[in-house]
């Protein structure tokens, strides 16, 4: 019993340090899946304000909507699409520049419901930022570009801990500024989204083989058993 308990120790501290040696190996660059902010009637995580009608302006996350932040080199891209309530698809395909860490600076605007600052100071919430933006958002193959300024309000892109500025959940806002192929240049549009981090590749294949060297274990152990009599 003592040696079969060591055994899987061993196979559960390699598993672990090799899981974290394959996060390490590749902490760069963060990938996340982005999904809608609400559950509700209107599910969404893209709204384009006056450029539909009513419930049409909600386009909700389809899955495999990727938010990626590379650390190392301060840039950020979501891809994917969404969709609205009469099949309209959107294909979202925008990158993200001036990544702003909110621990090493003073207070920057954060995009609130309310149109409150964040606050790195007083706020506990942890909020990046990136400052520039560009891409496109296709809307049945019609192209609305992000403008040469591409946020409203002033406001910048944010993600983070609260920065999903409808529910404070850890995810990403910001107010989108865009220009249709035609030169049209409807009002603000709204992104709003939950993340979740996507297990790299490399850890999933460590988890497995950790897994099965503790399954391993046991079967050898199963078929060492032997049966006496009295």
């Amino acid at each position: 019993m003592m040696k079969t308990k060591k055994t899987l120790a061993l196979a559960a501290t390699a598993l672990a340090a090799t899981t974290l040696s394959a996060t390490a190996a590749s902490a760069e660059v963060l990938i996340f899946n982005a999904s809608n902010y609400t559950a509700g009637s209107n599910k969404h995580g893209l709204w384009t304000n006056n450029t539909n009608i009513g419930s049409d302006r909600f386009y909700a996350f389809q899955s495999g909507t990727i938010f990626t932040v590379d650390t190392v080199a301060g840039t950020g891209t979501l891809t994917g699409t969404a969709i609205n309530g009469s099949n309209n698809v959107a294909e979202i395909n925008l990158s993200f520049g001036g990544f702003l860490e909110t621990t090493f600076g003073s207070a920057f605007t954060y995009k609130q419901e309310g149109g409150l600052a964040y606050d790195p100071v007083t706020d506990t919430q942890d909020v990046d930022f990136f400052t520039t933006a560009t891409g496109s958002i296709t809307i049945d193959s019609y192209e609305y570009m992000l403008r040469a300024n591409p946020f409203a309000g002033g406001h910048a892109f944010q993600y983070g801990l609260g920065a999903n500025a409808k529910n404070g959940a850890f995810g990403g806002s910001s107010w989108l500024l865009v220009e249709g192929a035609n030169g049209e240049r409807p009002a603000h549009w709204d992104l709003n989204f939950n993340l979740t981090a996507v297990p790299e590749p490399a850890t999933w294949a460590f988890m497995i083989f950790g897994f099965g060297a503790v399954g391993g274990a046991l079967r050898r152990k199963k078929s060492r058993q032997t049966v006496s009599f009295a």
